[in-house]
């Protein structure tokens, strides 16, 4: 009897325990539909991807959305923008959790533990300011973060695959830097058509010269697919300075495969995301040719 009543009692606690990353995904996405709400599993942990059909007689295919670093899957601003109104023009939209804290490395290594290799050396903080770091702890930060980002892009296919038709990719701020990296390496799919929207990487340039990768500019231009680059006045400096230096690579392609938009309006209102939008909407039936 007694055996009955723990096995009984383990299979409960199971139970429950299977249930925590479902229950704590709906706490997280109160506003968001519950059959949207999809999973995948990236370093060994449930990571969420909201999944929204298209919303319109006319069928494109699909949009897959990676906001900054250290957002949800439904960044506020932009990227839950598209998220929910790209639908009712014919595409469905995939939006991925991005990864999480490249460019907020803040060490908090106390002086006893210095000498312990590997102990304390990372820990991350957005709200407090960037201490001195080495080239080693970022190149390692930066190389754990696109290696998750690389795992969860490849687990989309069945997904991608429900919505037949053209895929779009757009990546955000310092997510785009990371996606650009990884179309040019070749480690994950690649897209009918890829949009970055202010591209930058922050600390590349502290990272040892031999460990460094091109620039944005130089792997958007060895890249044979269509290309809208999106730049706001209201983006990273990075990425506002070295928007010149993108067009000037990449304008020597024909219209259909780079073409860069510069915004006046801020992405911090309506206004900008819908500008946005519909700069990806056209771009994407120029180049599909619907």
């Amino acid at each position: 009897m007694q055996v009955k009543q723990i096995c009984h009692i383990v299979i409960v606690i199971l139970g429950l325990w299977a249930q925590v990353p479902t229950a704590s995904a709906q706490t997280k996405y109160t506003h968001v539909n519950s059959n949207e709400i999809k999973f995948i599993t990236v370093d060994g942990k449930q990571s969420e991807v909201l999944v929204r059909s298209w919303q319109s007689k006319k069928q494109f295919g699909s949009v897959t959305i990676i906001g900054p670093s250290d957002t949800s899957a439904d960044a506020n601003g932009l990227a839950s923008y598209l998220r929910t109104h790209i639908n009712p023009r014919g595409w469905a939209s995939i939006s991925l959790t991005p990864a999480k804290g490249l460019y907020r490395p803040n060490y908090a290594t106390q002086p006893e533990d210095i000498s312990k290799a590997g102990s304390e050396q990372i820990t991350l903080s957005t709200n407090k300011s960037t201490p001195k770091y080495t080239s080693e702890q970022l190149l390692e930060l930066r190389n754990f973060q696109q290696a998750a980002l690389s795992e969860a892009i490849n687990q989309l296919g069945s997904t991608v695959g429900l919505f037949p038709g053209s895929n779009i990719l757009v990546a955000i701020d310092d997510s785009a830097g990371m996606v650009t990296n990884l179309l040019y390496d070749k480690k994950i799919p690649m897209p009918d058509v890829f949009v970055v929207v202010n591209p930058y990487r922050e600390f590349e340039y502290l990272i040892d010269p031999q460990s460094q990768r091109k620039s944005i500019a130089e792997q958007l231009v060895t890249m044979s697919l269509p290309i809208l680059d999106i730049q706001s006045q209201d983006a990273h400096p990075i990425a506002i300075a070295e928007a010149p230096t993108r067009l000037n690579y990449n304008q020597v392609k024909p219209p259909r495969y780079y073409r860069q938009y510069q915004m006046s309006l801020d992405f911090s209102n309506p206004s900008g995301w819908e500008e946005a939008l519909n700069q990806i909407e056209g771009f994407a039936r120029t180049v599909i040719g619907r």
